[in-house]
């Protein structure tokens, strides 16, 4: 199973060995946030966040998902989170790639 590697925004390794779940709801979660993952007959499964302060309102993010079931939406869903390259906020990245820039 791979595992990955979250750092934040100075580089800096937040965790390590986390699965794909883990590393997406860390980064999810960063700074207060809180995430969704709500279902619409169309498009499917949608990431909605919002920010735990002054009562920010929910917000639907770019990322969903058109799988048939949760757990199939969540794995497309946190596999799209891992990936992107969102400003400031921790990015994730492989065990193997982390061990290589930091070797």
């Amino acid at each position: 199973m791979e595992t990955f590697t979250v750092i934040d925004t100075d580089g800096e390794a937040i965790a390590r060995n986390l699965t794909l779940a883990e590393a997406a709801h860390l980064i999810l979660t960063d700074d207060g946030r809180e995430y969704e993952i709500r279902y619409r007959r169309w498009p499917g499964y949608e990431l909605w966040s919002r920010q735990q302060v002054a009562n920010s309102p929910w917000a639907k993010t770019v990322v969903s998902s058109s799988a048939d079931t949760l757990g199939e939406a969540e794995a497309e869903i946190f596999a799209s989170v891992i990936s992107a390259n969102w400003s400031r906020h921790p990015q994730a990245m492989t065990d193997a790639e982390y061990d290589a820039i930091s070797a």
